[in-house]
């Protein structure tokens, strides 16, 4: 199947699970870069393209080895413009002043995954076994000179990964970016602490 980026080729039958395990590696990618490892997510990039050269003929032309930011853009349909939000940054919520400047349009959808919570903080986690959870989605060309602030607004504790908005029936409407639990250890050591707090008889000599 040879596909060109015009096409919403993530609509094709079949090519949900090529999505998927190549959005992961491009998530990925995000870390290391935030993390200054260029080199590690320039590598992961390229795991993720050739994910969709091999498993959905994507046109090697199509690929832009020198713009690799740019060429995942083009292949999923220029997520860049796409923000899912879930919790107090959704219309009327106490948070949405954050974005209420953003000039766009606003679609219902659900993504697959899972809600959790951490010091009152509501987080959603990724998984593609889970069910779904329901996203407002805005589209609009102005998110691109925004991120930078909203990454600033949502800090550390998140991290902004893409991932697909699917409709009622599950079928994918688009890529958009959401704002995920972290995966940096500072949070996970923070799970580690929560949990050895719950189990009052372990011993803990090795945490002093």
């Amino acid at each position: 199947m040879r596909v060109t980026v015009a096409e919403n080729w993530w609509q094709v039958r079949g090519a949900e699970r090529y999505l998927i395990e190549s959005i992961a590696y491009f998530n990925e990618a995000r870390v290391y870069s935030r993390d200054g490892d260029e080199t590690s997510s320039h590598e992961a990039i390229f795991k993720g393209l050739d994910v969709l050269r091999t498993g959905m003929d994507i046109n090697p032309l199509l690929l832009e080895p020198d713009h690799l930011l740019r060429s995942v853009e083009l292949l999923l349909g220029s997520p860049g413009n796409r923000l899912a939000v879930y919790g107090t940054l959704r219309p009327g919520e106490s948070n949405h002043r954050v974005i209420a400047g953003i000039k766009g349009e606003w679609i219902s959808g659900f993504v697959r995954g899972r809600m959790e919570e951490y010091y009152g903080f509501p987080f959603f986690v990724p998984d593609a076994r889970s069910g779904t959870v329901p996203v407002e989605v805005l589209t609009s060309s102005e998110l691109c000179n925004s991120w930078a602030a909203i990454d600033r607004f949502e800090g550390r504790w998140y991290d902004r990964s893409l991932i697909p908005i699917l409709d009622s029936n599950g079928e994918v409407l688009a890529i958009a970016n959401i704002y995920c639990k972290s995966r940096s250890p500072k949070i996970r050591l923070c799970e580690s602490m929560d949990k050895l707090a719950s189990t009052p008889d372990q011993d803990t000599s090795g945490f002093r």
